[in-house]
């Protein structure tokens, strides 16, 4: 495996941001933890915020961040590096990768025995990500789907909020969540009618999400 520049991930602001966004929105939308596909958590372990997404047919995606560095793995089914190849890189990589990228291959609880995608950027520099492939894919053409709220924003969200959730959510509400507006009773009850917001306060605070 080798190193690989890549320009189509935003700046870790913005990743962090619109994951942080898509958690709180899908927990408006859904009263069951289970049935939220996106999460965030903005003290894990360690001063690391931790976000992910589960697409409910056995993909997912993690994200870590602490300080400067950010590093993202994408687990697609059927389409991860054999357990062989993985176990050999994860015993000695080949690559320079910072401490962060190195945890999140080797944490237990992120899935550590899979991976279609790594990438990570340090300091402010450019997108680096591991060059592989399974199954005459390339990890670029593995991971980039999976990526798309992170890449796009809220438009991503409204779709999966019509596919998902089956609502169509009051676009500007949807916006203003994406643009971290502190939450209200009005904003939550315009994005999601009928939400206690009381019944989820702990769990946004959990999440980083403003309250108004």
């Amino acid at each position: 495996m080798e190193l690989c520049p890549i320009d189509w991930l935003p700046e870790p602001d913005v990743i962090m941001a619109r994951s942080k966004a898509a958690a709180a929105a899908d927990l408006l939308l859904s009263d069951d933890p289970d049935f939220r596909q996106y999460h965030f958590v903005e003290r894990w372990k360690d001063g690391i915020s931790l976000a992910w997404r589960h697409d409910g047919g056995g993909s997912y995606y993690y994200i870590l961040r602490s300080g400067d560095t950010i590093a993202i793995k994408v687990c697609a089914l059927r389409l991860s590096m054999s357990p062989d190849m993985l176990c050999r890189f994860q015993r000695q990589p080949t690559v320079p990768m910072p401490e962060l990228a190195v945890r999140l291959l080797n944490e237990p609880e992120l899935r550590y025995q899979e991976m279609s995608f790594l990438a990570w950027s340090e300091g402010g520099q450019p997108w680096q990500s591991l060059a592989f492939r399974v199954d005459n894919k390339t990890s670029e053409e593995m991971g980039k789907p999976f990526l798309d709220l992170i890449c796009v924003g809220p438009k991503s969200f409204y779709i999966h909020a019509m596919n998902y959730h089956e609502v169509k959510p009051d676009p500007p509400a949807l916006k203003a969540i994406f643009q971290l507006t502190p939450l209200d009773a009005a904003l939550a009850e315009t994005l999601a009618p009928g939400v206690k917001l009381g019944k989820v306060r702990a769990e946004l605070g959990a999440i980083g999400y403003p309250m108004g």
